[in-house]
């Protein structure tokens, strides 16, 4: 009964730091993929202007500052 006790808990443990790995890796990516663009002409969509805005927090998208990144492409 304590060995299966010991078991289960090693097992919810094993779980609990397999998805914080995998967080760390989804947030690593984002840094990363922020990195890679800074400048609206970078920029492929609105919809990448906007999280490179507001994820990534790149002001200079938004030189009116008016919320609207990249202007030329998002109308």
């Amino acid at each position: 009964m304590k060995r299966i006790f010991i078991l289960v808990l090693l097992f919810f443990v094993s779980l609990s730091f397999g998805s914080s790995k995998k967080d760390t890796n989804k947030s690593n990516d984002k840094k990363e993929e922020c990195r890679e663009k800074k400048y609206c002409k970078d920029m492929k969509s609105c919809k990448e202007a906007i999280f490179h805005l507001e994820v990534c927090g790149n002001k200079k998208l938004d030189k009116d500052r008016d919320g609207i990144p990249c202007e030329n492409i998002c109308r």
